[in-house]
């Protein structure tokens, strides 16, 4: 067992915490401290996740916000000051590695921070592409960017490795699925299923909120789904981002109009059970498909395109923008139920190579 070691490990969004929540405690078993480098980035909801994680965390503010970032003027004017101008050099003799998760502005902040500081960089879900540098923009090329110049990378599928250079020269983990399934069965294995007769809608990607013809399209939609009756309640569960859009458009008038609920986050661990009980999901978040996925519910991801497509099957389908392929989607559901045991834990996996890396 390592002892007397740290790892920085970079906090940017709350599904990038989700997701990796239990790779730290794993290198916290294995005798390493993590020292958590906090981006700001979703700073209101992740806090609330980290009093929940239950293990003893070192913590450097790296951003001064306290509420989330929630525009794009405020996201360029927030990444140019951590990430350009903030010159932070972190003392600690024992900080060799840092962990950075994703392709979110965040992990390209963390990829700055950790070659400023001479660290290691190892980057957790890496591999994935969609082959179309704009879209998503700017995760693809955050992506490809920040695996190019990591030292370490993990990939959910052996299959990815052909996505990666033919020249790489980092160390490459292999995982047989995304670590979210840690959380996610951690979540669900006490979770009464009760199914229900609900629509429950997470859009908050900035090319489907930013862009007024696709909000308004995607507002059109619920209107729609609405008259068909093949729901009870639509619950629109709205970050901050996205409920500012539809105050300034007045589409939550629309929307109040027929019935359709607009809800503000809450925790992950609820949200699963939400999602668990409806009887549909729409959502543009990768995260929330794959873990739609994993627990076999009816979801429909608002998007023409996706990085990971190994979950695309007929209870997981990519929309393309078309209203009518969703509305057929949906006339003909059945009630589904998770299929899901602990055979596997990929946070574990993840910690046990690097450990023969590191040793």
């Amino acid at each position: 067992m390592k002892k007397n070691k740290t790892i920085a490990y970079v906090l940017g969004t709350k599904a990038q915490f989700i997701k990796t929540k239990f790779v730290l405690k794993n290198f916290i078993e294995n005798g390493y401290e993590i020292l958590i480098i906090d981006t700001g980035q979703h700073r209101e909801i992740t806090s609330k996740e980290l009093q929940k994680f239950g293990q003893e965390l070192n913590y450097y503010n790296l951003a001064s916000n306290q509420a989330n970032v929630s525009s794009i003027p405020g996201m360029i004017y927030w990444f140019f000051k951590i990430a350009l101008i903030s010159k932070v050099k972190i003392e600690n003799n024992n900080l060799e590695y840092c962990i950075i998760h994703g392709d979110t502005v965040s992990t390209l902040i963390g990829l700055i921070f950790a070659k400023r500081n001479n660290l290691k960089t190892f980057h957790i879900e890496a591999g994935h592409r969609s082959k179309n540098w704009l879209k998503p923009f700017p995760e693809e090329i955050i992506r490809s960017v920040v695996t190019k110049y990591s030292n370490i990378i993990a990939i959910d599928d052996e299959k990815l490795i052909k996505n990666l250079s033919s020249n790489t020269k980092q160390k490459i983990i292999s995982l047989k699925r995304n670590t979210i399934y840690d959380t996610l069965i951690d979540n669900i294995k006490d979770v009464k299923i009760l199914k229900n007769n609900d629509l429950t809608v997470t859009i908050h990607r900035t090319e489907n909120i930013y862009n007024k013809k696709k909000l308004k399209s995607f507002v059109d939609l619920l209107v729609l789904i609405s008259k068909s009756n093949n729901f009870e309640n639509i619950k629109w569960y709205c970050h901050d981002i996205t409920m500012k859009k539809l105050v300034k458009h007045k589409y939550d008038q629309i929307l109040y109009k027929f019935d359709i609920k607009l809800k503000d986050l809450i925790p992950h661990d609820k949200f699963v059970e939400v999602l668990i009980n409806s009887k549909a999901v729409i959502t543009d978040g990768g995260s929330i498909a794959e873990e739609c996925f994993i627990m076999n519910q009816n979801t429909v991801i608002w998007r023409d395109i996706v990085e990971n497509k190994e979950y695309l099957n007929d209870n997981v389908i990519l929309s393309n923008y078309e209203q009518s392929a969703v509305i057929n989607f949906f006339e003909n559901l059945s009630i589904t139920y998770p299929e899901v045991t602990k055979n596997y834990s990929p946070s574990k996996d993840l910690v046990t190579q690097f450990l023969a890396i590191d040793s």
